[in-house]
């Protein structure tokens, strides 16, 4: 049988909800500079499409639409597909389990490009090696903090890039946070990938 687990993971957190026409210019640079046959890259833009049907600016407003219709059962579902992907709603389990049987998941069955399809955005934080966030200072986001915390839980190494921002003047939980992950902060997309491409040797694109 062929092994095709692929070494690495990774995540790409940043704004969505508060500006998804552009919820997607960084995500790109990255995705295409970090393509390689080790590194298998989780890309929330492109699976919420996936996933959905509807592109990334369309689901919002969809979501948006039922959150102020009041029709908050359909909510919850659209919300549960895009976190936890094909897993079925169980009130009666802590999440702290669910994650937990993620996490192990990933070192007993490794990840495979075909099993991006069935994650929601918590397996694929957490099934992940490193994440690269993205957090201009002005721009709302509630989700990339959430993929955060749950990456600092698992000491997943979280790369941060603050682009119009140093971290002295940046949020210090957010910053204890990183450093809790084992991450680290950068400026740039570009230092980034560089960074990256050293640490876990990724010299061979991906055909």
């Amino acid at each position: 049988m062929i092994n095709d687990r692929i070494k690495y993971t990774t995540y790409l957190a940043g704004y969505i909800e508060s500006s998804p026409k552009n919820a997607d210019n960084w995500r790109n640079i990255v995705y295409e500079s970090l393509k390689n046959k080790d590194l298998l890259i989780y890309c929330p833009v492109r699976q919420e499409a996936a996933k959905t049907g509807k592109i990334t600016a369309s689901n919002c407003e969809y979501i948006k639409g039922l959150k102020q219709g009041g029709h908050f059962e359909k909510f919850y579902e659209a919300m549960w597909k895009i976190w936890f992907g094909v897993i079925e709603p169980n009130n009666n389990t802590e999440l702290i389990e669910v994650f937990r049987a993620m996490r192990t998941r990933k070192f007993i069955d490794g990840n495979r490009e075909r099993d991006l399809e069935f994650f929601g955005d918590f397996e694929a934080v957490i099934r992940s090696d490193f994440i690269v966030a993205y957090l201009p200072k002005d721009i709302l986001t509630v989700g990339t903090h959430w993929e955060m915390f749950v990456a600092a839980l698992f000491k997943i190494p979280v790369y941060l890039i603050l682009p119009d921002h140093s971290k002295t003047d940046a949020n210090s939980t957010m910053i204890f946070g990183n450093m809790l992950s084992g991450g680290q902060i950068f400026y740039t997309v570009n230092e980034t990938i560089k960074f990256i491409k050293e640490k876990y040797i990724l010299t061979e694109e991906k055909k």
